[in-house]
């Protein structure tokens, strides 16, 4: 899970790109304080979270709302005698008018005294105006997914539910068990994350504790919800060759997805990502016990389409801070 170490200064930011003229383009900010140029990055407000920081901190550096993309490699170094760790992503501009744009918080400028000028860059550009080394192994990763033609991935979040109230508390039927109020505050705090990806498609089980979960981002995007019947516990139960495959249809769309299901259906999900990742160069662990996710976690897959089948490229687990 990616819970921020203690004692540690967290931040985050992206390698915002593009294509122009044949050639790919990063976007850099010139900090006037240290008179460097660097990626947009800043430091995490309290309760945010990391993916949350990025996209925030893109807006108010470079006035564009971007969707994050696979992750890149972290840098980390000393400040002050205390370690700072700064989490990338490969993103691009958002369209305005997109769903998940909607979903977003608004953000307030950075002021000129804190970046003053930003610029489109060529990679042979980058490596020569940003001025820290260590701001460099971001952008050889991006290089590199780009010239294997695999920086343009597709992310599918799995989300185990938010938390629901006990099932011996509960006099009606299971699958219209409902979430504590915890877990409503829970699914209303997936919202900003799953924004941060530009989820485009909301699918889920029909149980209610599922359909919750995930309502409050497809109202906020304006996208529709999808119920699949062979991601129930029950359909699970007695065919759990049904979920895997209704699982692997969503991984085959090639969309920007997230789908809401049950702690006992997430081992089979777990196996379908892991039989299509890509060992030799893919990035991030796949949780490998029980329950796999807690509740209201989030795993994301980054995928590309490969001769007709999903080829997994980075996956990368969050929880929301409490």
């Amino acid at each position: 899970m990616t819970r921020p170490r203690s004692g540690v200064i967290h931040a985050a930011g992206a390698l915002v790109w593009r294509i122009k003229d044949d050639q790919l383009q990063v976007l850099a900010v010139h900090r006037p304080k240290y008179d460097d140029w660097s990626w947009p990055k800043g430091k995490l407000d309290p309760g945010e979270t990391i993916v949350e920081c990025a996209v925030r901190e893109v807006a108010e550096e470079t006035g564009y709302q971007v969707t994050l993309g696979r992750p890149l490699p972290s840098v980390r170094y000393m400040v002050s005698g205390r370690e700072k760790e700064v989490r990338y992503w490969a993103a691009h501009v958002a369209p305005r008018k997109s769903g998940p744009v909607r979903a977003r918080a608004s953000v307030t400028p950075a002021s000129a005294g804190e970046i003053d000028r930003t610029k489109w860059l060529t990679v042979k550009q980058a490596r020569k105006r940003i001025t820290k080394l260590h701001d460099l192994d971001p952008l050889d990763a991006l290089v590199a997914a780009y010239e294997a033609d695999e920086l343009q991935t597709t992310p599918l979040m799995i989300v185990r539910h938010a938390r629901a109230m006990r099932r011996k508390a509960w006099d009606g039927a299971d699958r219209d068990r409902p979430l504590t109020k915890g877990g409503t505050v829970r699914a209303g705090q997936l919202v900003p994350m799953l924004a941060a990806f530009g989820i485009t498609d909301v699918s889920t089980s029909p149980a209610r504790r599922c359909a919750d979960t995930i309502a409050p981002y497809a109202r906020a995007a304006g996208v529709p919800t999808g119920e699949i019947e062979a991601l129930t516990e029950e359909a699970h139960a007695e065919d759990p060759e049904s979920t895997r495959e209704a699982f692997e249809d969503l991984l085959h769309l090639g969309r920007p997805e997230a789908v809401c299901v049950h702690r006992p259906t997430l081992g089979v999900m777990m196996d379908a990502v892991r039989a299509a990742k890509v060992r030799r160069r893919s990035t991030g662990a796949i949780p490998r016990k029980n329950p796999f996710l807690p509740a209201g976690g989030v795993l994301v897959v980054h995928r590309i389409e490969r001769g007709k089948k999903p080829v997994v490229l980075a996956v990368e687990s969050h929880k929301l801070r409490d």
